[in-house]
């Protein structure tokens, strides 16, 4: 735990990525605001926006376990929580599913918006107006 909280505090390259995704979900949440079943889609934006959160710290942690192992062993730890959040991605989807809670094609598109978080995170360092490379 301790680990996790110098991370989030430390990491300013997660921090962007973080801002990146919410500003990607809140275009998202504008879209959804035009289709016919629009509170299941905000919803669904809103789970997603936390998924995708989650995940990101969540590769944060697992990319510095794998940075104290050797390649072989890196590689499979890297791989082995890869695996475990797109099952949790598909138990969440399949929830949705079964409970008609949300959208989801709207959480999918929500979750991926991690991609959108990286591609926007130089966006949102120049932003900041970071001098720092970390």
């Amino acid at each position: 735990m301790k680990r996790l909280l110098i991370i989030l505090s430390k990491d300013h390259t997660l921090h962007e990525m973080m801002i990146g995704i919410t500003m990607a979900n809140i275009v998202l949440a504008i879209i959804a605001l035009f289709v016919p079943d629009r509170r299941h889609a905000l919803y669904a934006v809103a789970a997603g926006l936390a998924i995708s959160l989650l995940y990101v710290i969540h590769m944060a942690v697992t990319l510095d376990d794998a940075l104290n192992l050797d390649e072989k062993s890196a590689v499979s730890e890297v791989r082995k929580h890869m695996v475990i959040r797109y099952v949790l991605t598909g138990v969440a989807v399949g929830a949705l599913l079964y409970f008609h809670i949300a959208d989801p094609v709207f959480l999918v598109l929500s979750v991926i918006t991690i991609k959108a978080g990286a591609y926007l995170q130089p966006f949102v360092h120049k932003l900041l107006g970071r001098r720092d490379s970390n």
